[in-house]
């Protein structure tokens, strides 16, 4: 059994969601901003800043077809608040 992409989202939808794709590609973002957080986490970094590979990783599951664009947008802008709110600690 080859494991791509496709596989890798089908088993998790499959097992744990009741096929639910969308419940797989959240769980692999969460999963991804877990990676960064103990990345930055190690770098002495704010933790603010793990998420900001979240937009481009949601970016990827929209046009892949296995998130909604809503749940993106949502993404998106909580991730830019919260990198703004730590830039602007930055400046002052």
């Amino acid at each position: 059994m080859m494991l791509t992409f496709d596989n890798l989202i089908d088993l998790i939808a499959t097992n744990f969601f009741d096929g639910s794709t969308t419940m797989a590609a959240l769980v692999m973002i969460v999963a991804a901003w877990a990676i960064c957080a103990v990345i930055c986490m190690n770098a002495k970094a704010s933790p603010a800043w793990s998420v900001v590979p979240l937009i481009p990783i949601s970016l990827f599951f929209v046009a892949y077809g296995v998130l909604s664009s809503t749940i993106m947008i949502i993404i998106v802008i909580v991730s830019g608040a919260l990198v703004a709110a730590e830039f602007k600690k930055v400046v002052d």
